[in-house]
């Protein structure tokens, strides 16, 4: 057995009383690239249906559980008028995709995507434009989608063929304004004031909606912080959660020069920033209750994040390497620990020819599924009950550019009707190491299963061409006895380990 170790020692008295939100675990599509055009929306591949959406895609996301889907972007929002993609599909506008520079032929609009997203059996997350436009536009889409009736918005939606509303819950009240890369960047105290007015103006429509701000774009930009701070401090009473993005790996954020991107150790560390981002907004927001005098808790929407290659995380022909998988699954780890501020966690971006889609697909062929789909599938189906608070032993190391490291990381969730008790971990080492867990509070236990996705090389990846290269397997000689589980956790390796009480 190698020099490291972990021991992992959970009571029933720090299990969290409210559950983990099930829009946990939910994602991201925009337009952009192929993800909806050519992607879920291909009329002329081979496994479309009669609406032109792939079956294939959608038999591989149904298994995903996801609860919500965000859309239309990201970006793409920033300029986007949703009269353009309502109505019928002939007399529906071509216009320029101002975010990607790509003609966009609005054959996909709210009524379509909400076609696909009840195949899949998610609902849809909608975000608004308060870049280009403004709160009355927010909130005349907000009346189109889910007002009853007897109103000019409300009765154009029924005159579209959709007599019943949406129903959509939760709303994003624009997308990275505060990024240069975006139409119509604003200033803090501009959007904040823009914020305040749509939701006044949308809640006086629908009271039962949920509301997202713009948070900061990244820890790369100068306004990192105070935007959040800006933006809190003029709608923190009109809105329900903030937005964090962050897209571990990619270099800009990063920061080149500040690690080493070839140096397995370094970059698996990668997951300790994103925890301190997370830990970041959260003081912002709780800095801005105690000016307000608020009793009010504000929460976090992650509605976008992924682990990435090289900045890049569509259009390529090869899913991500076996070492960003395991970043990624870091990253689900995090949301499970930090699930009791981040209410809304989106996978970005769902679907794409390769690179951190979840499924991939091209123009023809199969649909395939990246290494980190199945990573995504463990914490969906497991991962929806009770934070375990876990108290932790382990032995620390440096890395080439990092301090402190510790060997491995780990959630647990307790499932108290069933008696479940699942426990997500990352070997961050290559290594074997010696895993034992105690549970003695919660009694006898039993092993159901312990499976583990991991690869020959860390540099190994799916394709279509090679679609299982990166795919769980069953681990031997892990053992439940007494109240104490113990696992050999195999090098560089994404564990889920299923017991229950006896």
């Amino acid at each position: 057995m190698g020099t490291h170790y972990a021991k992992l020692y959970a009571d029933r008295h720090y299990v969290r009383s409210v559950p983990v939100d099930d829009r946990l675990y939910s994602a991201f599509m925009e337009h952009l690239g192929s993800v909806i055009y050519g992607g879920i929306y291909n009329p002329g591949h081979p496994a479309a249906n009669k609406d032109g959406f792939r079956e294939d895609v959608i038999r591989l996301v149904k298994e995903l559980g996801i609860t919500s889907i965000r859309y239309p972007g990201g970006n793409f929002v920033c300029s986007y008028n949703w009269e353009d993609g309502v109505g019928p599909k002939e007399k529906r506008p071509v216009r320029v995709n101002h975010a990607w520079s790509m003609p966009e032929t609005n054959e996909v609009g709210p009524a379509e995507f909400e076609l696909w997203t009840k195949a899949i059996g998610s609902d849809i997350m909608m975000a608004v434009n308060l870049s280009s436009r403004g709160p009355m536009d927010a909130a005349n889409f907000l009346e189109y989608c889910n007002y009853p009736g007897g109103t000019s918005y409300s009765d154009l939606r029924k005159e579209h063929g959709h007599p019943e509303p949406y129903g959509i819950r939760t709303w994003c009240l624009g997308n990275e304004v505060d990024g240069p890369w975006n139409m119509c960047q604003k200033e803090a105290h501009a959007y904040g004031l823009d914020a305040r007015e749509a939701a006044k103006a949308m809640r006086r429509i629908d009271q039962d909606v949920e509301l997202v701000a713009v948070g900061s774009s990244g820890t790369q930009l100068a306004t990192y912080l105070d935007w959040d701070r800006e933006v809190l401090e003029q709608c923190y009473d009109q809105v329900d959660m903030i937005s964090l993005h962050r897209y571990l790996g990619m270099m800009e954020i990063e920061g080149k020069g500040t690690f080493d991107l070839n140096d397995a150790g370094d970059y698996l560390e990668l997951s300790a920033r994103f925890d301190r981002n997370i830990e970041d907004v959260i003081a912002v927001c709780d800095y801005v209750k105690g000016r307000k005098q608020s009793a009010k808790t504000m929460y976090i929407s992650l509605d976008e994040y992924n682990a990435v290659e090289e900045d890049v995380f569509v259009n390529q022909h090869e899913g991500n390497s076996m070492r960003t998988c395991l970043l990624f699954g870091l990253a689900m780890i995090t949301l499970i620990r930090r699930s009791d501020r981040i209410k809304v966690g989106c996978q970005s971006i769902l679907i794409g020819d390769g690179g951190g889609g979840l499924v991939c697909c091209g123009e023809t062929g199969d649909a395939w599924v990246n290494g980190s789909y199945y990573i995504f599938r463990d914490c969906s189906r497991y991962g929806r009950g009770r934070v375990i608070d876990l108290s932790a032993d382990t032995d620390h190391y440096d890395t080439k550019s990092f301090s402190n490291a510790a060997p491995v990381l780990s959630a647990a969730v307790y499932h108290e009707e069933s008696g479940e008790i699942d426990i997500f971990v990352v070997n961050k080492t290559d290594e074997d190491i010696c895993f034992d867990a105690g549970f003695g509070s919660f009694g006898e236990l039993e092993l159901i299963e312990h499976t583990v996705l991991t690869s020959p090389s860390l540099t190994d990846r799916n394709s279509m061409e090679r679609p299982d290269v990166i795919k769980p397997q069953t681990a031997d000689g892990t053992l439940a006895a007494g109240c104490t589980v113990t696992a050999v956790l195999r090098p560089y390796s994404w564990n889920v380990i299923r017991v229950k009480q006896s």
